[in-house]
């Protein structure tokens, strides 16, 4: 482009050609357009100028994480990093802005337990720590599911969540109801009343 390279190799008019081009995806009178972006994020270093950039025009965002895809699960995205401006009470609703938030604070909550419980063992914790981190662990499995597309990989019939049961779900092991089920009883399942198939 004829330009020098500035940080990271990027030209200097990075964000301003960025800008142009999302301020083209917008709503009008006569109609609106929609854009699906898929924004590779080398070597997941979110402050990477290319990422910062593209974030911040965008209202959702939904990211793969290469950690959880490694720990086998699937739809391997990172309830942490990904995010939507329009999770709030008043377009969602109260209770589906409530557990969101509530799920995001255990999951957040045992992130900053791994390094302890690296370190000094799970049974070091607090009693209310330990609760949260059994939590997390059952959360992290019920956000998985089997996917249609790989049914002939896996063995496994895809399933569909809705809103309502995923939402009924996450509650449920909130409340501790599946406290006294393992793990892997949530893990690869649909409606969280099918972990109950288990033996406890």
């Amino acid at each position: 482009m004829g330009n020098l390279p500035s940080r990271l190799g990027y030209q200097p008019t990075l964000g301003s050609e960025l800008a142009n081009l999302e301020e083209r995806i917008s709503s009008t009178l006569n109609g609106a357009i929609t854009s699906v972006q898929a924004v590779y994020v080398p070597a997941d270093d979110f402050t990477d100028p290319a990422a910062v950039h593209t974030f911040t025009h965008l209202s959702a965002s939904i990211v793969l994480s290469r950690e959880r895809a490694s720990q086998g699960f699937y739809p391997a995205i990172d309830p942490l990093r990904s995010g939507s401006k329009m999770l709030l009470p008043r377009v969602m609703g109260e209770r589906h802005y409530r557990v969101a938030q509530e799920i995001r604070r255990v999951l957040a909550s045992y992130e900053e337990l791994k390094d302890i419980i690296a370190m000094l063992g799970l049974e070091e914790l607090s009693q209310a720590d330990q609760r949260t981190v059994h939590q997390a662990r059952r959360l992290e499995r019920f956000l998985t599911q089997p996917f249609f597309t790989t049914e002939q990989f896996t063995g496994q019939a895809g399933k569909l969540v809705s809103l309502e049961a995923a939402l009924e779900g996450g509650e449920r092991i909130l409340n501790d109801e599946f406290a006294g089920y393992p793990e892997q009883a949530l893990y690869m399942i649909g409606a969280v009343d099918e972990a109950k198939d288990h033996e406890t």
